[in-house]
């Protein structure tokens, strides 16, 4: 699907949503919460065409997608078994022994541009480093990069956030989760974030904010990103575990079979 309508996408964001609470039901480890508040981000970028699940990396004058927060992949599986280009027999068999899709984006992880994200804060200073090494090539694609509220704990992050200021590149567009929870609780009583735009706006990023689950707004802010000629970020107001009561704006996990099948069912 290229360029997507909002009412497609939502279709789209339905489909995958319950596919990822199907996954915990097989695989109860994964991080079930950081995937679903995700997904819309993940759709605004995929479902429109900004980034291709099919891209080879000799592939010239292309965009790239940096998932640093890397244990929300799930959103990607189940957003890339939705548009049909994995089936459902493979998102059963996540995270199983000998299975190409496992709970951290690996080398061998398909539709990934850079493997071994999920040591928070690495991904950022990765798509720093890509987003230069293309303007330093000459080539027009872009990164868009999506991190966790609780990575921006990490000093590794704010370092590379002042490397892109500092070099001035707008060809990175980053895109918070701001879901508000991180592994050991909410975010604000683990380490208080403060102002997170004004923290941005300091090193000289144009900030946009938004709903991270209304697809229409953030397909507007990465729109206007896309001409600003500094580094964008946007900051995506979302819940973590969106869609299954139980574990919304939580830090629970999982879920049991039956239970599994239960919200998948009402989701939507």
């Amino acid at each position: 699907m290229e360029r997507g309508g909002v009412s497609e996408l939502d279709q789209l964001v339905c489909k995958a949503r319950r596919y990822v609470v199907l996954m915990a039901g097989y695989d109860p480890g994964i991080h079930l919460g950081s995937s679903l508040s995700v997904m819309e981000i993940v759709a605004a970028l995929y479902g429109t065409g900004r980034v291709k699940f099919n891209v080879g990396n000799g592939a010239h004058n292309r965009n790239y997608f940096v998932l640093s927060k890397g244990h929300a992949i799930h959103a990607v599986y189940a957003l890339a078994a939705a548009m049909g280009y994995l089936t459902l027999d493979e998102l059963r068999e996540t995270g199983s022994l000998g299975s190409r899709l496992q709970n951290h984006p690996e080398v061998d992880t398909p539709f990934v541009d850079v493997p071994n994200s999920g040591s928070l804060g690495q991904g950022i200073s990765l798509a720093v480093g890509l987003a230069l090494g293309l303007r330093l090539k000459g080539e027009r694609g872009r990164v868009y990069l999506v991190v966790g509220d609780g990575e921006l704990d990490e000093g590794q992050s704010w370092e590379s956030f002042a490397v892109a200021a500092h070099y001035n590149l707008a060809n990175l567009v980053t895109i918070v989760d701001l879901n508000g929870v991180q592994l050991d609780g909410h975010s604000e009583e683990v380490l208080r974030k403060g102002d997170l735009a004004g923290r941005f706006k300091s090193l000289g990023f144009e900030v946009f904010e938004v709903d991270g689950h209304d697809v229409g707004q953030l397909i507007s802010a990465l729109e206007r990103a896309e001409k600003s000629e500094r580094p964008a970020v946007i900051i995506a107001k979302t819940v973590r575990g969106k869609g299954v009561p139980a574990i919304e704006d939580t830090a629970k996990q999982r879920l049991s079979r039956d239970d599994a099948l239960k919200y998948a069912g009402d989701i939507c």
